[in-house]
């Protein structure tokens, strides 16, 4: 779904390498890319594992840096932004991982409540915006679980609606399927599709060829 030609993420003949102890040549991890990805587009990154899928998405909220080229996010120069400038772009991108990343002494809520009290939101505010959300990923009855007492499709869920706790623009999906069965898979590529079809959010997806 597109939604406007502005493009919100571009690459600009980005390259990365990394210093291998023991090597004297780098690693070319990225090599020479060059993209763009408007308002509202679901941007798919296949490749086998090792292709430097990751660093690629991590470039795009500056957890990485480009060894040359450049990388613009929401209109912001990102690969040569301080820290302190960089952190109301990363507001507004949400971010999924392979591995959950869930707090495993936090319930299911207060999962989800992590990011708004990082972002100081009032507290009937949070628990309004953490109801509202699982309702939308279908996890309303779990909210006082532990991500132990849950599938691994479900702690995904519970992934994706703390990503979308703040509004973000962006979400990056990180190889966000690998540990997830295919049934499992084809539910949550389900529920990234609605995510985008009715927030209007540009999902950058990376997956491993299999």
């Amino acid at each position: 779904m597109t939604q406007t030609s502005e493009p919100i993420i571009v690459f600009d003949h980005v390259s990365k390498e990394f210093r291998q102890r023991g090597s004297k040549q780098p690693m070319r991890a990225v090599d020479d890319v060059s993209l763009s990805i408007d308002a509202g587009d679901i941007f798919g990154i296949i490749g086998y594992s090792g292709a430097g899928k990751s660093t690629l998405v991590r470039m795009i909220n500056a957890l990485e840096q480009p060894t040359s080229g450049s990388v613009t996010v929401l209109g912001e120069r990102v690969s040569s932004m301080s820290e302190s400038k960089l952190r109301p772009v990363r507001q507004k991108i949400g971010m999924i991982f392979q591995q959950f990343n869930l707090f495993s002494s936090k319930t299911v809520a207060q999962n989800v409540a992590y990011p708004l009290k990082l972002d100081h939101w009032r507290k009937d505010y949070q628990d309004k915006r953490v109801a509202e959300l699982l309702e939308f990923v279908g996890l309303s009855d779990h909210a006082g679980k532990y991500p132990s007492q849950l599938s691994g499709g479900q702690k995904q869920r519970v992934g994706i609606a703390r990503a979308l706790a703040t509004n973000p623009k962006i979400l990056l999906a990180d190889e966000a399927t690998s540990a997830l069965d295919p049934e499992t898979t084809s539910e949550v590529l389900d529920l990234l599709k609605r995510v985008n079809e009715q927030f209007g959010i540009t999902i950058v997806y990376s997956s491993r060829t299999r």
